[in-house]
């Protein structure tokens, strides 16, 4: 191969790792699709008879991106049957998402690379071709390139170090000693100007009037931050969550305290218990498995502990039992049917999109406070909705929430419930002023959104 790039070190870094998961997650012009083809070509060459596979999400981003910077570097065609043969018999093929199945049933592979994989909403396509990884006589090995886009799969498993799911630390069993591996994954991360001597100065320059006109952008693809993320169809955004960690929250009446609870039936859901002071979280309990007479009681116990005005329930399913329980011991109690109609359906499907986007209007005007809890805030940036062809909001299917998140977000659903509890529990303006000014103080009225 004649092409032979001169790279920086951060690239380096990328081409070069012997884990069997390299990962570079980096920022604009840092040279990640560049870096990808050279490695998946470095391995096609150095074992001939493999076979590789290079992946993109879309068809039209695979033919119209992938395929052409494939040729521009490499000066190889691909032709019409997105199968690269290489002369040491080597073969590269490229697809995309719908064109996965027959090859995740049928085909054992010396490598594969995700471009973007941060346009796969899941690791379950990484994940089914990491079992495809069987190929004899070759250094097997599956790299993907990535734009940060908040604490999504990939954040989870190559940059959050500590997380259950960070694979950067894994220790390699006795199996694969002598096979070369250095680790069981590897991550580079890079910001724009870790590149800047191989990228036009114009571009640099733009750069600095993005970073006034458009922050959130340009700290997620020229920073590379994890925290700022696409909100084009999210119920919270990003940005909205990390500003609200430990805030202090102002309010002109008496505070309002609200119980929520989002009970689970089975699995690995949890049960969350939530106590509410307005939108600040000030006790919360996470159980699992507790049969619905328990969690009445540990209802109870919160609601008394901090003389909370109103418990708030999700009642399908188990949590019916559990509402009917709490009625029957007198305790004030909302049960809420997230199926239900929405009290505005012109605009929601339902009562959930309604009770989301509630929560999407509390952060908006800061009036939450979160803990710095990674799985709440998680939980909250996780969710996402659509507009039906009748202009009305409606929450995305839970099933794909969980694929995307990992987990069911109990939390966050908790959460959420307790802020449209709130609207349900009256308040009195709190107004102090001295005697001598009572003539002042009449002249003016008083109104509190908080």
């Amino acid at each position: 191969m004649n092409w032979d790039p001169e790279l920086e070190s951060f690239q380096m870094d990328f081409v070069t790792s012997k884990a069997r998961f390299p990962a570079m997650v980096s920022a604009w012009g840092t040279g990640k699709t560049m870096c990808g083809i050279l490695k998946a070509m470095e391995n096609s060459i150095e074992y001939p008879g493999n076979l590789g596979l290079v992946v993109r999400s879309s068809f039209r981003d695979l033919k119209d991106s992938t395929m052409k910077d494939f040729t521009k570097y490499t000066g190889i065609r691909v032709p019409s049957s997105q199968d690269v043969k290489l002369s040491n018999g080597s073969q590269i093929m490229f697809r995309h998402l719908d064109q996965l199945a027959g090859i995740k049933q049928n085909i054992n592979l010396g490598w594969f690379f995700i471009e973007q994989a941060e346009e796969f909403d899941t690791p379950e396509e990484f994940d089914m071709l990491d079992g495809r990884l069987r190929r004899e006589g070759c250094f097997r090995q599956g790299f993907i390139i990535a734009n940060a886009n908040g604490h999504n799969w990939i954040w989870r498993r190559f940059v959050n170090k500590g997380g259950n799911e960070y694979m950067c630390n894994v220790e390699l069993p006795s199996e694969f000693d002598g096979l070369g591996y250095t680790g069981y994954a590897s991550c580079v991360e890079a910001i724009t100007f870790d590149n800047k001597r191989n990228l036009p100065p114009d571009f640099l320059g733009s750069l600095k009037i993005k970073k006034e006109i458009n922050p959130c952008q340009y700290r997620r693809y020229v920073l590379n931050s994890h925290e700022d993320t696409d909100t084009a169809d999210v119920c919270i955004p990003y940005d909205h969550l990390i500003r609200a960690v430990n805030a202090d929250i102002f309010c002109l009446h008496n505070k309002r305290r609200v119980v929520c609870c989002d009970p689970a039936e089975f699995g690995n859901d949890k049960t969350v218990i939530m106590a509410m002071e307005e939108g600040k979280v000030i006790d919360v309990e996470a159980l699992r498995k507790k049969e619905p007479m328990e969690t009445a009681g540990r209802i109870v116990r919160m609601r008394r502990k901090h003389n909370a005005q109103l418990s708030v329930i999700d009642s399908i399913g188990i949590g019916a039992g559990i509402r009917s329980r709490l009625g029957e011991l007198g305790e004030n109690v909302l049960g809420v049917n997230v199926g239900m109609k929405s009290d505005d359906p012109e605009n929601f499907r339902n009562l959930k999109a309604e009770i989301w986007m509630n929560a999407q209007e509390w952060f908006r005007e800061n009036k939450v406070s979160l803990p710095d809890n990674d799985e709440l805030i998680e939980d909250l940036a996780s969710v996402k909705y659509l507009v039906t062809s009748k202009g009305q909001i409606a929450i995305e299917k839970k099933d794909d929430t969980i694929k995307r998140l990992g987990r069911s977000p109990d939390m966050g659903d908790c959460f959420v419930l307790g802020l449209y509890g709130l609207k349900g529990i009256g308040f009195d303006p709190v107004v102090e002023y001295e005697e001598e000014d009572s003539d002042l103080a009449n002249s003016y009225s008083v109104q509190t959104v908080f």
